[in-house]
């Protein structure tokens, strides 16, 4: 395959200023690659679909969140193991190795266990060879040779990070939509902001977003790259917010403690109110070979195209049970990837009315109502999939299976909160069956997006979804803790009490 293939050079929405060429090695051959984008990108680019293996029956596994998310795409970069490729940047000369797999990604002898899995049953590794007990060290051994994701370091990492500590009025984590509209609120009614974001850049799954955004609140529709880019603009030229990026708060701690991880810097925060803004992750749909390399997440496909600028394949199914499925779908189209279908789980004929879903249908594109994958086809990659109906007629089952050929299926199957963060302060929440096929986990909101004193959140950490909805509870939330530090006046809280009223009317329509 020609490694410029795949690479869009043409798009109607979007410009691509690809860095410099420059050269990394990938398993001890010259793969090309452009400045600034990520391995990931360069490797796929190349023909590259196998990034690691399974740890216990060695299957192959492709990217597939492209966000830093999943393990799918850890390898050896420059001696350091279990780097994630997919947000890692490319570099001169770096040294890429993938890892668990003999003697290659390709080709695993370790893959046999695959036809096994009658004799592998799950905790299979702890109560085989228990005695004799001098067997079960050798059998250690095999398992971690097994199991393992990676060796040690080639050079020893023991150097401590700087640390750095700082009491900021408020601290923001997350810099998606709702995060950046708390922020903007929260510093322009006189509050001190420090916004922390996991990223490189702000804004959110919208940097990747090629759709028009209606946000009435904004008045101006752009499209979603657009629109953050502008929201973090005007952030950017506030002089009491500061934005820290590729940053994680992975701790919250006694007497209001907050840790936050960023390369070679340890921060210890100690911020007087907290919004969480940390959205959501995608939902994988269950299916026969759903692990297969080709299947992606629909944030995967956007990032692989709209930030690396790289198509995920020629032919694409794509499966949803949402509205976010036809944007998708959209999307690959201006790539110039072809759909030969897209499959529906939702059986309301009124998703064909949809702006999203005519637009698909008025191209000629199939869309199967009620039907849902029954699996994938494909040994190392996929090359197609096998659809089903949800609600066949009598003695037809057989019938209402469709088999279509494809390199690449893109999965839309809804969200789920990142809410960690709020669970490690709280305990007050509750578990809402959201569709037929998923359970979430929802923070108890008291009043003005307050879930304890002193203590917010906004956007979809919160269970609520939609574009709209997370930029109003993102005012509403750094609004609320600039008021409860003494900022603003009582023409504050009257403007606070109608953008919650447009929240509360949008919540009944």
């Amino acid at each position: 395959m020609n490694s410029e293939s795949l690479r869009i050079f043409d798009h109607p929405v979007l410009t691509f200023n690809r860095g410099p060429k420059i050269n990394i090695v990938y398993n001890n051959r010259l793969i090309a690659a452009y400045e600034g984008e990520t391995i990931a990108a360069a490797l796929y680019a190349s023909g590259i679909r196998i990034f690691s293996r399974s740890f216990k029956y060695h299957r192959p596994r492709g990217i597939s969140c492209l966000s830093g998310h999943c393990s799918n795409c850890l390898m050896r970069v420059n001696g350091i193991p279990n780097v994630r490729t997919c947000v890692e940047p490319v570099r001169p000369g770096m040294r890429v190795e993938s890892q668990n797999a003999w003697p290659s990604l390709e080709v695993d002898l370790a893959s046999i266990a695959g036809y096994l899995g009658f004799l592998i049953r799950p905790g299979f590794q702890y109560k085989r060879f228990i005695r004799p007990r001098w067997f079960y060290h050798i059998w250690e051994r095999f398992l971690r040779k097994m199991a393992g994701i990676g060796k040690l370091a080639d050079e020893s990492l023991d150097h401590k990070p700087r640390t750095i500590e700082i009491e900021p009025e408020i601290v923001v984590v997350g810099g998606g939509l709702a995060g950046m509209s708390a922020a903007l609120s929260a510093s322009k009614a006189g509050a001190n902001v420090v916004l922390i974001e996991r990223e490189s850049n702000i804004g959110g799954k919208l940097r990747f977003q090629t759709q028009y955004i209606d946000i009435p609140e904004l008045q101006d529709r752009k499209r979603g790259f657009s629109l953050v880019s502008k929201i973090a603009h005007d952030l950017e030229l506030l002089s009491n917010c500061r934005i820290v990026k590729d940053a994680t708060a992975f701790g919250w701690y006694d007497e209001g403690l907050l840790a936050v991880v960023r390369p070679g810097e340890l921060w210890r925060i100690r911020p007087h109110c907290v919004i969480i803004c940390t959205g959501s992750y995608e939902y994988p749909t269950v299916f026969e070979n759903n692990d297969l390399p080709g299947i992606f997440l629909s944030g995967g496909v956007q990032r692989l195209m709209h930030r690396d600028g790289i198509r995920p394949g020629n032919r694409a199914v794509v499966i949803t049970n949402d509205d976010e499925g036809y944007s998708v779908a959209k999307q690959l189209l201006e790539a110039g990837v072809s759909i030969p279908a897209v499959a529906d789980s939702r059986r309301d004929e009124e998703v064909i009315a949809s702006y999203g879903a005519k637009k698909i249908s008025d191209r000629g594109i199939p869309i199967y109502l009620g039907y849902a994958v029954k699996s994938a086809v494909g040994r190392g990659a996929v090359r197609g999939v096998i659809i089903r109906s949800l609600n066949p007629p009598k003695g037809k089952k057989n019938h209402s299976k469709i088999k279509i050929p494809c390199d690449t299926v893109c999965i839309s199957g809804g969200r789920a909160p990142a809410d960690e963060l709020i669970f490690q302060r709280t305990c007050q929440g509750s578990y809402v069956l959201e569709s037929p096929f998923q359970m979430i986990r929802k923070p108890e909101i008291v009043k003005h997006m307050e879930i304890e004193k002193d203590f917010y959140a906004a956007g979809e950490v919160t269970g609520s979804f939609g574009l709209r909805r997370a930029y109003l509870q993102g005012k509403i939330a750094g609004l609320s803790a600039a008021i409860t530090l003494n900022h603003g006046s009582e023409d504050l809280k009257k403007h606070r009490d109608d953008i919650e009223a447009k929240l509360a009317n949008l919540s009944r329509s």
